[in-house]
C-alpha cells in the first residue's frame, strides 16, 4: 500500500485577504470623505454633495423629499452624519427678527457672532507715568518681545487701555479717561505698526477701558495706582479672515 501524498497548498493569498483589502479601501475612502466635507464653507455647495450622495443611494435630496425612515435597510450612517452637520450649519445662521415693525436695518436684522474663540495676554502688561500716553524705554522694549511673539500669524490683537480712578480726580470725568485709555491704546498700536516693528494694522483693535477694570482697589496713593495705569495685548482665537468672511456674507 503505497503513502498518499499531502495536498500542496493552493498558490496565492487566502480569500479573505481580498475582502478585507476591500474593507480597508472603502474605510480610506469613508474618511477621505469626511475630511474633504469638513472643509466646506459655504452652504449650497455641501446640500449639493449631500444631494449627491443621497441620490447614490437611491434617496431623495434633503429639500427634494422626505427624509428615509429609521427603519429603512437603505439608511445610511454617512448620511446621518451628514444631516446632523447641515442641521448644525442651519443652527449657526445668523438669526432674523420675528417683528414685523421696520426698523433703522429693514425687517429682517441680524444677529451675527463677532467674538469667537478665547483670549489670552500676551507679554506682560505696559505701564504708563500718571495721565501720560508716552512710551517708555521699558515700554519699548518689552512691545519689540511681543511683535516677535506674534509675528507671522494671522490672529485678531487687542489693545486694551486703561487709567486709574486718581487720573480722573485732578479735574477730569469719566470721558477724559476714556480719551486717555484709547490714546494709551492707540500709543501701542502706532509703535507696533511703525516700519521697525511691521505688524500689520488690520490685526489690531483698539479698546477703551477707562478706569473700569482696576487690578487693585482701595488704594489711593499714585505709586499703588500704577498696575491700572497700563495696556494690555490680547491674542484672540479668530482671524482676520474670518471677519474678512463676515463683510463678503
Amino acid at each position: 500500500m503505497g503513502i498518499k501524498k499531502p495536498k500542496q497548498a493552493a498558490g496565492g493569498a487566502p480569500e479573505w485577504v481580498l475582502t478585507y483589502g476591500d474593507m480597508m479601501s472603502l474605510l480610506l475612502c469613508f474618511f477621505i470623505l469626511l475630511a474633504a466635507l469638513s472643509e466646506l464653507k459655504k452652504d449650497d455647495s455641501y446640500k449639493e454633495i449631500v444631494d449627491q450622495i443621497q441620490k447614490a443611494f437611491g434617496m431623495e435630496g434633503i429639500g427634494g423629499g422626505p427624509s428615509p425612515s429609521k427603519d429603512d435597510p437603505q439608511h445610511s450612517s454617512l448620511l446621518k452624519i451628514l444631516q446632523t452637520v447641515a442641521t448644525q450649519q442651519q443652527k449657526n445662521k445668523p438669526l432674523k427678527a420675528s417683528t414685523t415693525d421696520p426698523g433703522q436695518e429693514g425687517r429682517e436684522q441680524e444677529v451675527t457672532v463677532v467674538r469667537k474663540g478665547q483670549s489670552y495676554i500676551v507679554g506682560g502688561r505696559i505701564v504708563f507715568l500718571e495721565r501720560s500716553t508716552e512710551l517708555s524705554a521699558q515700554a519699548r522694549q518689552d512691545l519689540t518681545k511681543v511683535a516677535q511673539l506674534i509675528r507671522g500669524y494671522n490672529n485678531i490683537v487687542e489693545i486694551r487701555g486703561h487709567t486709574s480712578s486718581m487720573e480722573g480726580a485732578q479735574g477730569g470725568t469719566l470721558a477724559d479717561l476714556d480719551l486717555l485709555s484709547f490714546e494709551r491704546a492707540r500709543a501701542v498700536r502706532d509703535f507696533m505698526t511703525s516700519t521697525a516693528i511691521g505688524i500689520p494694522a488690520e490685526r489690531l483693535r483698539l479698546v477703551a477701558c477707562a478706569d473700569r477694570e482696576p487690578l487693585v482697589k482701595r488704594v489711593y496713593d499714585q505709586a499703588g495706582q500704577t498696575p491700572n495705569r497700563r495696556v494690555e495685548i490680547m491674542v484672540d482665537q479668530a482671524l482676520v479672515d474670518e471677519f474678512r468672511q463676515l463683510d463678503s456674507e
